[in-house]
């Protein structure tokens, strides 16, 4: 009779399990949380204007501030991700939410240019590598088995439409209003996350006590940091000789020494955290982080779901917008095809194609964003794009939704519950990697061959006049430009009209040609990431385990 007292006590005590609607409340939550970061990041790019214009800002300033978010949001999620384990994932969810609002308030009503850099869009930063982690961490530890498929699907699917949706809606505003009233809107949105935050099924805490590593954030965060600034900056600084002759060292461009030493900040990061987890249990980078063959490739998938996102802005749109000479509405319009095939594949994945594996799934996502990035070469003409143009925004959409949709899964499912809810920081920081060395590979082959091309034809043509030829050999890089912008790069340098002429029909050639090697480059990534990242991928659907 005791025996069966404490059995019906215990039961009595089990929380209930949730159905319908209610089961799928925090998701929403979260869902929402996600579409807020993406629309704070994104909204940005179409508020140039309004900030120049209004703060006196410099098309500096604004890179400045568009670099800022992920520069501070990369550098801290990893810290995020230990951090959830300590004060709570829906403390830390609130915590990333009050930031995101006072960043966004801030950036409404400062009138300062600086305030807005290092303020609002430090502090939007600082949130997002709170609120990021936070929304992963939360799914790995409020949902099991086919559950958390499908929610992790919905994330993905929440990210190919914020893409498109957030630019438009934001546009618009600034547009119908001014850039002040879609931040305080932001304001406004993030404020009601932090209430509804309340409502979050509650993921249990660890109960055992876990020491904050502030030395390995340190250094998590410094090297991290250096590394991302050295390879964003190689086209702007170069690779080995300096383009700016005032931003060197030791007669060279910073830009290696300067990922040099984030790498090396890093190793020793490893190794730090290796001894403290063995003093204290837990630290910012679990050892099966690093061991667990399948959560590295799951993490491998991660990076390159936004290594392709970043390839498709930096080769295709800048290509539609300076090239092509599309408008902000047009370009909008071919977003909306890669958002609706990253819509389709990451809900159809988990709902339509969960008895196929995990492996099969990511090798055709990266075989159809490896068939879009030959499609991008084909689409790219010289003063236009064509259908194939479209055809690679589509398939670069089906694929990335595709890989989406089991990447998560993947990391929480190699290792145990307390890990993989901790695996959002790492996940996240994964996602920033690979943006970052896929902006810097592309737009390093993108910048030597458009400098190259521009320089050889330059020399060998035969009506440019000795003056023009003097010129273009002393220019250190060629920018990517329209043709005003490249003809504007001349007129202080080259007296006669009909040089310049010469050299924008130049420019036009190596630009097609340049892109179109970075696409082909980008063809041969995906092929490498198929034949070397997903060997350790389960060959069997995660999607089916019971919840």
């Amino acid at each position: 009779m005791p025996l069966c007292e404490n059995y019906m006590e215990n039961i009595q005590k089990m929380p209930l399990a949730k159905t319908g609607i209610a089961k799928w409340f925090s998701l929403v939550i979260i869902l929402l949380a996600q579409l807020g970061t993406m629309s704070d990041n994104s909204g940005l790019s179409v508020a140039t204007s309004s900030l120049i214009n209004d703060l006196g800002a410099s098309v500096a300033d604004v890179a400045f501030a568009n670099a800022m978010y992920p520069l501070i949001a990369g550098a801290c999620m990893i810290a995020g991700g230990m951090l959830g384990l300590i004060i709570g994932w829906t403390r830390l969810f609130q915590l990333g939410t009050v930031l995101m609002f006072v960043a966004e308030a801030v950036a409404a009503y400062t009138d300062n240019m600086q305030v807005f850099i290092f303020v609002a869009r430090g502090l939007s930063g600082l949130g997002a590598s709170f609120l990021v982690p936070a929304v992963l961490g939360l799914i790995a530890g409020i949902y099991k088995g086919k559950d958390r498929a499908l929610a992790f699907a919905a994330v993905a699917a929440v990210i190919g439409v914020a893409n498109t949706a957030a630019p438009l809606l934001f546009g618009y505003i600034i547009d119908a209003f001014n850039y002040r009233i879609a931040f305080a809107g932001l304001a406004g949105y993030f404020a009601v996350l932090t209430i509804l935050g309340f409502f979050l099924d509650k993921v249990e805490k660890s109960k055992i006590k876990i020491k904050y590593d502030l030395f390995g954030t340190v250094l998590v965060s410094s090297g991290l940091l250096a590394l991302f600034i050295g390879l964003l900056k190689i086209t702007e600084w170069g690779l080995i000789t300096p383009i700016n002759p005032e931003m060197t060292f030791m007669g060279i461009s910073p830009s290696l020494p300067l990922v040099a030493v984030g790498l090396t900040v890093l190793v020793a990061f490893l190794k730090w955290e290796k001894k403290f987890e063995q003093k204290h249990g837990a630290c910012l980078m679990p050892e099966s982080f690093v061991k667990t063959p399948q959560l590295r490739d799951g993490l491998y998938m991660c990076g390159f779901i936004f290594l392709m996102f970043g390839a498709f802005v930096m080769l295709g749109i800048t290509y539609l917008q300076l090239v092509a000479e599309y408008s902000a509405f047009d370009t909008a319009k071919v977003m909306i095809i890669f958002s609706t095939g990253m819509l389709l594949t990451s809900i159809a994945a988990p709902i339509k194609l969960n008895k196929i594996s995990c492996r099969t799934l990511c090798n055709v996502g990266i075989g159809l964003c490896g068939l879009a990035a030959i499609f991008g070469a084909l689409g790219s003409e010289l003063q236009d794009i064509n259908e194939f143009f479209y055809a690679c925004a589509l398939f670069i959409g089906l694929g990335t939704g595709l890989i989406a949709s089991q990447a998560s899964l993947i990391v929480t499912e190699a290792v145990n519950d307390r890990d993989a809810t901790q695996s959002g920081g790492v996940q996240a920081t994964s996602r920033n990697i690979g943006q970052t060395v896929g902006i810097a590979l592309l737009g390093t082959t993108m910048m030597f061959s458009l400098t190259g091309t521009v320089k050889s034809q330059a020399e060998e043509s035969l009506t440019l006049s000795v003056e023009a030829k003097y010129q273009v050999e002393q220019i250190a890089s060629v920018p990517f430009l329209s043709d005003s912008g490249f003809e504007k790069l001349w007129q202080d340098k080259i007296t006669e009209q009909k040089d310049i002429e010469i050299l924008v029909d130049i420019n036009r050639s190596a630009r097609q040609s340049s892109v179109r090697l970075a696409w082909y480059l980008l063809a041969l990534i995906c092929l490498g990431f198929s034949l070397g990242m997903t060997r350790s991928i389960p060959k069997r659907s995660l999607s089916l385990a019971k919840p």
